[in-house]
């Protein structure tokens, strides 16, 4: 009698303890929504298709120096950007985009209908948007990725983005 109590005493001690560790996993902090590093990258990816892809036209179609002078900057960075995180993303193993999403692509068919001042003007209203967006999807990696190659490379992106949506506000404000 005094076996099966004991064994009944450790089968309560067992359940106990497993309760406890499984109540204690580490994923309390856990957030479904975490950007993860692939998704940053295949985001990041897209930006930097639409900002090649736009700033050529701006380079191209541009009425005002400062537009496309401007283009061609986006495309050289971007580019350079770009190059970088397709070895990031080779190196890791993620697959990257070779073509602009659905919404990048709607705003990329608008501007490309547009000539002269219109386009000037719609171009820089959308670099500012573009580059927003962009700087709140890097910030966003730095803060919530768990990849320090990617941490590294969005951190050292960041200035780069800043840097394009100053020039991109200062666009708008002169083609007032």
């Amino acid at each position: 009698m005094k076996a099966i109590m004991l064994k009944g005493k450790i089968l309560l001690l067992f359940f106990v303890a497993l309760g406890a560790l499984t109540s204690c996993n580490d994923d309390d902090d856990a957030n479904p929504n975490r950007l993860t590093k692939e998704s940053f990258m295949q985001q990041a990816a897209a930006s930097d298709l639409f900002e090649i892809q736009t700033g050529e036209m701006a380079a191209q179609k541009g009425t005002m120096n400062d537009v496309k002078t401007f283009g061609q900057l986006l495309v050289t960075d971007h580019t350079m950007t770009s190059n970088q995180l397709k070895t990031l993303a080779q190196q890791i193993g993620v697959t990257l985009p070779t073509t602009l999403p659905q919404d990048k692509q709607e705003r990329k068919t608008r501007l490309e209908g547009l000539t002269g001042a219109a386009f000037d003007k719609e171009f820089a209203n959308m670099q500012v948007v573009a580059h927003q967006e962009a700087i709140a999807l890097y910030e966003r990696a730095e803060d919530e990725v768990e990849d320090d190659q990617v941490e590294n490379f969005a951190e050292g992106v960041l200035p780069h983005l800043r840097m394009h949506l100053q020039e991109a506000q200062r666009l708008v404000e002169a083609l007032k």
